[in-house]
């Protein structure tokens, strides 16, 4: 029974192996395309502000892992064109069937591939993306714009009904100037602190060279100090921060608490909810896409190379602009975060499966 089991392994390995390679040429075509057509764009200001040939180098070899984030769906896509079309082409397909493997199980080691492939790249989004964003903003912001090393204008909520605005607020000293925290109750300004600076400090958030106004029913009371520690403060430098870096620079956990801090000072954050589920869905985007593109490749088995592409484009832009679609309508509130990030691979896998059973039948 071992012995018989050789050659259908030797079979299947040869089936992922064809795939693997098609999917990895795919992959990097894609990959060279995007900063081919980023650097075209930007070739300029390179020139412009002096920035040597090793420095760009390093700023596109941070920006692949987030671009071959992005294209994996198409990728998976063409590499299932190529890879079942190839066999077709070399009648290897019709062999496989007339020796009694059944399509099925010949396509079996492609999808857990594929399945494989979602699983590293959900690892990836969660830390090693973010960072490597990270990097990019910082190289773009040292070696090609004028470097900005404050945020201004944060507003910021708080819980008690705080409201803490920072005119300008420098990230790398953990300080703030011009700050003001309103404390409300039902709509109702309950106290005003201003502050020419705020600093944090081994005890928490020093407030220096401001005013306390308590309004209540006898009046307004108004206290003046040189140092005030702001004990009713729950934000850290880190919450700070996360509020100036951009989403794609956020590691999962660190937009999760964003989420979770945006929800229990009562805001919705359906945006901030939107991007989450879609981090996590478009991961298993390529195995929703590979699921489509079997049945798919099935019906077109003799395309040339050229019509390939051109349907994997074609599917890809569909693709994409439903996912677009989807996550304007979760920004607004038409449809839930979670439907506006998975419904796309849902409806993808659907018609996958349904032309499969179709074409099987």
């Amino acid at each position: 029974m071992a012995f018989k089991a050789w050659p259908m392994r030797i079979l299947l390995w040869y089936v992922l192996t064809r795939f693997a390679h098609s999917f990895a040429l795919s992959a990097v075509a894609f990959v060279i395309i995007f900063i081919v057509v980023d650097l075209s764009n930007s070739i300029s200001a390179y020139l412009d502000r002096g920035v040597g040939a090793e420095q760009i180098l390093v700023y596109y070899a941070w920006s692949v892992p987030y671009f071959l984030f992005l294209i994996l769906p198409m990728a998976m896509l063409l590499g299932s064109l190529f890879c079942i079309g190839g066999l077709a082409r070399r009648n290897e397909l019709s062999a496989m069937k007339s020796s009694g493997v059944s399509l099925y199980r010949i396509l079996a080691p492609i999808q857990i591939f594929a399945l494989l492939v979602s699983l590293g790249a959900w690892w990836s989004s969660t830390k090693l993306i973010p960072m490597a964003n990270r990097e990019r903003a910082a190289r773009t912001v040292e070696r090609i714009i004028p470097a900005r090393q404050h945020q201004t204008q944060l507003v910021l909520r708080d819980v008690e009904g705080q409201v803490v605005t920072i005119g300008e607020y420098r990230v790398d000293r953990k300080s703030g100037r011009r700050v003001t925290i309103d404390r409300y109750t039902d709509g109702i300004l309950l106290s005003k602190t201003r502050a020419d600076e705020l600093v944090w400090g081994e005890t928490g958030w020093e407030l220096l060279n401001g005013e306390h106004r308590v309004f209540g029913a006898s009046g307004e009371r108004v206290t003046a100090f040189d140092s005030s520690g702001a004990e009713t403060l729950t934000l850290t430098p880190e919450d700070l921060g996360r509020k100036t870096r951009p989403i794609d620079q956020l590691d999962t956990s660190d937009l999760r608490v964003l989420v979770d801090r945006k929800r229990m000072n009562g805001l919705e954050a359906v945006r901030d909810r939107v991007e989450l589920e879609l981090r996590i869905a478009f991961s298993f985007s390529g195995l929703a896409m590979v699921m489509f593109g079997l049945p798919v490749s099935s019906h077109t088995r003799r395309a040339s190379r050229t019509l390939q592409i051109g349907i994997c484009l074609l599917l890809s832009f569909l693709f994409y602009g439903s996912l677009q679609a989807m996550r304007a309508m979760g920004w607004n509130g038409v449809v839930s975060p979670v439907t506006a990030a998975w419904l796309p691979n849902v409806l993808f896998m659907v018609v996958g499966l349904a032309m499969w059973r179709r074409a099987h039948t």
